[in-house]
């Protein structure tokens, strides 16, 4: 769960931020709208994440945290091996959820402790 919770909290830090700036009353408008942006990619990336954990966590895998960066993505599954097909399914799926690329998908199992 550690990654899952470190997620949450920068994305709410960064949610704070950008919020900071929208209501700022020094700022121009063209900062403010790239902070409105940003808000709006941040939460189009958030939605994109859940929804491949929800599907996955739905197929059986456990514990799992999708993150996104750029075009890139990370897979952290609680499971001490994957076989060739699981990874498949994996990849088949966070592509079909997120729109990245199979090659730019990093699959990495972490064993329960």
């Amino acid at each position: 769960e550690g990654a899952n919770i470190l997620k949450e909290q920068t994305r709410a830090k960064n949610k704070e931020t950008l919020m900071e700036i929208i209501n700022s009353d020094n700022l121009p408008d063209s900062a403010k709208q790239d902070a409105v942006d940003s808000m709006i990619a941040l939460t189009d990336i958030a939605q994109k994440e859940c929804s491949a954990e929800i599907l996955l966590e739905a197929k059986g895998f456990e514990d799992v945290v999708v993150s996104i960066t750029g075009d890139m993505a990370d897979v952290i599954v609680a499971a001490t091996e994957l076989t060739d097909a699981q990874r498949a399914q994996i990849e088949d799926i966070v592509v079909r959820k997120t729109g990245i690329a199979a090659e730019n998908i990093i699959i990495s199992p972490v064993a329960e402790n």
